[in-house]
């Protein structure tokens, strides 16, 4: 079984999964208004990174925004982290959205949006985490998809690709969005992979989580639990 949706073959290798539109239709009803072409932007508008962690700590970090203000302290100047919101669909996704999405501009240009959006979208982006490894963030003017390759129990590949709602789009504007997201997801690999490291410490005890702040991370790590139990 195989199905098309936000650029990504989705393939269920066993054959057991329901049809796609039956399993996710709750995330494609959330952003059925992105349901319309969408282009990669070339050359420029792809990159990968290598990490030294597990491909679920990525996803962990992912799914939580309250890491912004030191992580981030750039994007937190103007996406702060008190105007993003949870987002949980337990056994499905989890992520977070922002309130306040400032549109990425050029001199005397910027990108096209996407057609006939609510005006929701005016102002809010969002980002899932697809169980287990596809992370997606949608914007009124571009969309971009990352692909977590895990390299063994300690390295992951991830595979950045960004899209806009137009085949031609300002080259030098497309580099610019590149470098920006390039940054971001640069900006948390120290955290990952120290994430990493600490999971190898003696003194590791679980960690601390925040019941407000962590619901789509134990999402995530609810959802990783109950499928090593049904392998037992």
């Amino acid at each position: 079984k195989s199905y098309i949706w936000q650029n990504i073959i989705w393939v269920n290798i066993n054959g057991n999964a329901p049809n796609f539109e039956e399993h996710m239709s709750v995330a494609m009803s959330r952003w059925s208004e992105f349901n319309q072409k969408q282009y990669h932007g070339g050359r420029d508008s792809k990159f990968k990174l290598k990490l030294k962690c597990n491909w679920k700590l990525a996803v962990e970090n992912y799914c939580e925004s309250y890491h912004l203000p030191w992580v981030h302290p750039d994007l937190n100047s103007y996406s702060r982290l008190q105007d993003h919101y949870n987002i949980e669909n337990p056994g499905f996704y989890s992520g977070q959205g922002t309130l306040l999405y400032k549109q990425i501009e050029g001199p005397k240009t910027k990108f096209p949006n996407f057609k006939n959006l609510s005006k929701k979208w005016q102002n809010s982006a969002e980002y899932l985490a697809i169980y287990p490894n596809v992370l997606l963030g949608v914007h009124k003017d571009h969309t971009y998809s990352i692909i977590l390759l895990p390299k063994g129990p300690k390295k992951t590949l991830e595979t950045i690709n960004i899209y806009y709602s137009k085949k031609k789009t300002n080259a030098q504007l497309r580099k610019k969005n590149k470098k920006q997201w390039e940054k971001i997801f640069k900006e948390d690999i120290s955290v990952v992979e120290g994430m990493q490291k600490g999971r190898n410490s003696v003194h590791f005890d679980g960690g601390k989580f925040s019941p407000v702040m962590d619901g789509p991370t134990h999402c995530f790590h609810k959802w990783v639990a109950q499928n090593l139990l049904n392998k037992n």
